[in-house]
Order: C-alpha cells, then structure tokens, then sequence
C-alpha cells in the first residue's frame, strides 16, 4: 500500500527508532501551515513496511511529545493496517500557538525538508502566533498614567470608575501583572517618537521640515499624524479639457489606510516606530517588521489580515480607525497599484506618488529659477507657464510682446535647464514644472 509523497504537511518515518526526528517534522509543519501527520512504519517513497506495536508504544509516543514539544499540543495517534495488515501509525496534530520547537530548537517546513528557524523569522514567528508580544513584554516604565486613553474611552462612552478592570480589559496587563510594552504605547509617557519628515527634492538629501507626534497616547498621535495630512491635501481644478475636474494631491483614503495599518502591524518590539517621509512628488509611509510570518505577497495584496499586534487590533476597531475586512491593502492597490508597495530589509514601505505639482515645490522651484539668473522674459514666460499650463506659445507671444519664434526658444531654454517639461501633444498638451521623473 502507498499512501503518497512526503510534502509540507505529511512525514514517513519507516521505525519507531525514528520518532524524534519524526516529531522534529510535525512541529516544522505546525510552523509553517499550523497542521501536518506523521506516519510510522512507511517508507521514504509512502510505501507501508509496518511494524510492531505493543500495549503502550501508543501511550509512550504521547509520552514522549509532552516531553519535547513546547508549548503542548492536541495530538491524535491512530494504529492503522493496511490490506495486508501491515501495522502503521499516525501521529497528526494542528495548532496555531506558533512558534512550536522540538526539544529546544525551532523548525520550519520548506517541501519535505525540516529547515532550523533564523532569528529573524524566529521573531516573525513569534509575533504571528498567539503570543501578541507587545501583550507579554514589560514595559521599562511601570510608573505609567492615562489620563490621555482615559479620556478617549470616555468619549466612547466608555469610564473609568475601575482602572484595574480597564489595564485588564484592554490588555495593558501581562501575565505576571506587570504594565506591558501595550500599556506603554497608550500611556502618557510613550516614549516612542513618531516623526514626520519633509524633504526638498526626490531624495533624503536635503531635510526642510521635521516634526515630531510621538511621545504620547498611541490613539492620540495617529490622529494628529491623519489630521496633518488631511489639512495638506490641497485640490486642484483641471480646466484642459471640456469638463471641469477636480483632483487632490493624493488620494486621502489611501493614506489613511497605510498610515492606520503602518501603526497597527509596526513591529513594536522591536522599538522602531513608524514614520512618514515626504518628497516633492510623494509620501512614504514606513513600518518595521515586513509581512507577517506566513502571509504571501499575493495574500497581503488580495486583502488576507494577520495581525501583529491583536490586542492593539481590538482599540483600533473600537476607535474607527481599523475593522477587521481587510478592505486597507485593497484600497490603496486600487488608488496606486502594487508597485505602491515594496518589502525589503525588514521594512514595509507604502509609495502614494503625487497627482500634480504641490504649491511649495513651485514656489521653491521658482526661487530657484530667479537664481539662475534668467532674463526678464525667461522669468515672464516661466511664470506664467506655472501658473497657466494649458496655454499656448501664441498666447504667451501676445500677452508679453514677444514673437512666437522667441517665445519658443524661451520654452527652449526653460526645458534645458529643467524648469519646464511638456506633456501630451502640440495641441491639448499642457505645461508643467520640473521633469519629475519620480511620477508626475
């Protein structure tokens, strides 16, 4: 009898010599599906060899699990027998408790192999199990106040007659009755500092602006962080074509969406907060921790939720911020596309690009233009060019004075030096400032 192939959730093992190594393979599965068997008395290829099993070999193989495997798990052990009465066993257990380790030492799944757990995804383990780290780890402040949460809960309807019932209510608490690393992020004495950076150009070269929201109630300072964005989020009227449009700077929702999910998922164990960067032609949102251990890139984009930090997911719903649809990541692919998104060294990074030009960078760029020392009509022409993109040479000729062959050797230089670029055709065409190559 054959019963298959050994693959991420199935293991043979042909004696019971081999049952370490056997329960080494059913915690690799646990850790990466949070399911798998092992059979005992088949062979590599899923051939059944059988073997002896006596009174307590049952009994001595659950024995032996609660030995070895941490934390402890549901098992089920079955004596089966194939058509020739071959004896066999199945050992299968499922669990979400991850990370489960093997007489001391952590295993993943990868095929059929049984692959050691870096530290790093040992960490991503941790934090996608049930363990909720920010829950369990101690804050390096006991002598915290929440005046703050307080009155957030209060406006919810919500009072604080007890405070020991609400540190136990919402999880500020960790198992040895210490203030967690949870009970710090809502405190008034949050340390962590969460900065919004402004940068002149396309790059972290040159910093114009640095302002800091942290050090405060969590739920306090990503609605500061949401209210900036919502006050710098101008509209624009695009007359170019036949019907009047309006457009914002970017798309509001989406921010939403990736600022909210940056402060929810940051791996905060880690005390590396979140932060916003902005450049002349977009906002980054950065979070710290990549994907959740066992979500794929197409789970993440179709909307698939693991979060890190459940017991801040439950404030999050019950301040309006978050829900539990899964409804942020597709929201923002359907403003930006995937390529918004980019996963690399630990770091996720939200890319919202720019619709138009914001007003500072033109009024930067038009400083910058008055010192290169353009000509009276150069500044003319660049000026009015900035302010009135669909208009044509002949207009500008005839608004200066100036023929249309120098009206166009003007444009000319403008574009050399990259103060101007042309988009679209000769006709319905328009004028912008700077060749953002970034995205506009």
């Amino acid at each position: 009898m054959n019963i298959g192939q050994e693959n991420e959730s199935q293991e043979f093992k042909e004696s019971l010599s081999q049952l370490d190594k056997g329960l080494k393979s059913l915690t690799a599965m646990l850790n990466r599906h949070g399911t798998g068997s092992v059979y005992f008395g088949v062979d590599d290829n899923g051939n059944v060899k059988g073997l002896t099993i006596g009174k307590k070999t049952l009994m001595d193989i659950r024995s032996r699990i609660r030995d070895i495997i941490e934390p402890q798990i549901l098992v089920n052990i079955e004596e089966l027998k194939d058509e020739d009465s071959h004896q066999y066993i199945k050992v299968s257990a499922k669990g979400t408790d991850t990370p489960y380790s093997c007489d001391g030492r952590y295993y993943v799944r990868n095929v059929s192999a049984d692959e050691s757990v870096t530290n790093d995804m040992l960490r991503k383990m941790l934090a996608a199990g049930d363990a909720d780290l920010i829950r369990q780890i101690p804050s390096d402040n006991q002598e915290l106040t929440f005046a703050q949460f307080f009155t957030f809960l209060a406006g919810r309807g919500i009072h604080t007659t007890n405070p020991d019932t609400i540190y136990k209510s919402y999880s500020l608490i960790n198992n040895d009755g210490y203030f967690n690393l949870m009970a710090l992020l809502l405190s008034d004495q949050n340390c962590f500092s969460i900065k919004v950076v402004k940068f002149s150009g396309l790059d972290k070269t040159a910093m114009s602006e640095r302002t800091e929201y942290g050090k405060k109630c969590l739920l306090c300072t990503v609605q500061e962080v949401l209210d900036y964005f919502k006050g710098i989020n101008t509209t624009k009227v695009d007359v170019t074509g036949t019907a009047r449009r309006e457009k914002d700077l970017f798309s509001y929702p989406a921010f939403r969406e990736a600022w909210i999910n940056a402060c929810l998922h940051n791996a905060w164990n880690d005390r590396i907060p979140p932060a916003v960067y902005v450049y002349d032609n977009r906002i980054e949102i950065v979070s710290y921790g990549g994907l959740p251990y066992g979500l794929s890139e197409e789970s993440f984009y179709n909307g698939t939720s693991l979060p890190i930090n459940k017991s801040l997911l439950t404030l999050f719903i019950l301040s309006d911020y978050s829900e539990q649809s899964g409804h942020g990541v597709p929201t923002i692919v359907s403003d930006y596309g995937k390529d918004a998104f980019s996963f690399e060294d630990e770091m996720l990074k939200v890319s919202l690009a720019f619709r138009f030009v914001p007003d500072n960078v033109l009024i930067r760029k038009r400083k910058e233009a008055s010192q290169l020392e353009l000509t009276e009509n150069q500044a003319k022409v660049y000026s009015y060019l900035s302010n009135n993109p669909a208009a044509t040479l002949q207009e500008v000729s005839e608004k200066f004075g100036i023929g249309l062959s120098g009206v166009k050797k003007i444009t000319q230089k403008l574009q050399k030096l990259e103060l101007l670029t042309r988009t679209g055709s000769k006709r319905t065409g328009k004028w912008e400032v700077v060749d953002f190559k970034g995205g506009f």
